[in-house]
């Protein structure tokens, strides 16, 4: 069971030597890591009906932005990053060696410049005047076309397989034994409570509000966190439930990750130099990463929270794999076993673990059959 940590378990940075965090207890040679993280502390993003901050303007932050303690959370991360991989990056920021990409959403981009603030301070060559910080490009694409970290992406086949899930026997008993539950934080909240996600929906709203000192309804005191707890960590593990469902949602980044490797195998990596990529994402981001593993403890992923994923050769020369979960910063980062090997995982042997998950097409397998079904409306991040 992974440790789940509240809001104030996320500011505590404790050092440790980078052989430690890197090496384990067997010498590797790192050759890549992929880093992917939620982004920080946000402001709520969604509202409900009978919320009494409804008309909060959350002036002069705005919703679902970072919030300042947000920003250092995220900059910290940065830091943790240039401690555990100094030796392996170095301390010259170069392109063609580290690329970093992000939803395009304020937040998960100004998550990913404050974690490149704390990870690339400007060495002696690159400092170029009164800041002691230099600018590091970040990618973003259309909300619509990123399936590698936008979980909304359109994709119709995921929604008739989510909506199959959902009508089974074990998930339908859940929204039996917690009916009178979900029936009477539909009456407290005014909203129109139908899935675990909308119950996940309004918990991220408490949760985030009461990170921003907001002053939550007394009724919140008997729900919130406790009773609501299950339901929202449960939402996140229906999104992965099957290997079809892991296939559309975390299988897409999974293939990007997996492919990498096996180019850098291979020696047909471009560029040649890449040795770091860094992705900024969602909660859902990293609940559906996890779940394509299979390696997905239910929790409802805590702000700024971190996969990291490291390839590396062994003392015989072989490529293997680590996998590493950060979702508290007062101790090191979790390993990870993947169902069917070791820790230290051989990547050929990852690769045929996961190939169930890996989609040949995404976009052709998201095509529905069903000429008559018609998909849910794209909902934001």
């Amino acid at each position: 069971m992974l440790v789940k940590v509240g809001v104030v378990g996320l500011f505590v940075i404790f050092g440790l030597s980078d052989a430690n965090l890197l090496q384990g207890n067997s010498p590797r040679d790192l050759q890549m890591v992929h880093i992917v993280m939620r982004h920080g502390i946000r402001t709520p993003e969604n509202t409900y009906p009978n919320d009494p901050h409804i008309n909060n303007t959350l002036y002069p932050v705005g919703w679902g932005q970072l919030t300042n303690a947000g920003k250092l959370l995220q900059y910290d991360t940065g830091k943790f990053l240039r401690k555990r991989y100094n030796d392996f990056l170095g301390e010259n920021y170069w392109p063609e060696q580290y690329y970093c990409q992000s939803t395009n959403v304020d937040r998960t981009k100004a998550s990913v410049e404050l974690t490149n603030a704390g990870l690339w301070p400007p060495s002696k060559i690159q400092q170029w005047g009164p800041l002691d910080w230099q600018p590091i490009p970040v990618t973003s694409l259309p909300l619509e076309e990123d399936n590698l970290l936008h979980y909304m992406v359109p994709c119709e086949e995921y929604e008739r397989e989510l909506e199959k899930v959902v009508k089974s026997e074990e998930v339908q008993k859940i929204y039996r034994d917690n009916e009178k539950l979900i029936k009477k934080l539909q009456d407290l909240t005014g909203k129109d409570i139908k899935t675990l996600a909308d119950v996940q929906d309004v918990y991220s709203t408490l949760q985030s509000e009461k990170a921003f000192n907001l002053t939550l309804p007394k009724w919140t005191k008997d729900y919130f966190p406790e009773k609501m707890q299950y339901l929202s960590d449960f939402s996140y593990v229906i999104t992965s439930y099957n290997d079809k469902l892991r296939r559309l949602k975390g299988g897409p980044l999974l293939k990007k990750i997996l492919n990498d490797w096996k180019a850098k195998m291979d020696g047909t990596i471009e560029p040649k130099e890449i040795r770091a990529f860094l992705y900024g994402g969602h909660d859902y981001t990293i609940a559906n990463l996890l779940g394509a593993l299979k390696i997905f403890d239910p929790q409802t992923p805590g702000y700024g929270v971190a996969v990291l994923l490291e390839l590396s050769k062994n003392q015989e020369n072989e490529f293997v794999v680590q996998v590493f979960f950060r979702n508290d910063t007062s101790i090191p980062p979790y390993e990870l076993t993947i169902p069917g090997c070791t820790k230290v995982c051989p990547l050929e042997k990852l690769i045929e673990l996961t190939k169930n998950v890996i989609p040949s097409n995404f976009e052709a397998e998201c095509k529905s059959d069903d000429p008559n079904y018609v998909p849910p409306e794209a909902g934001g991040p």
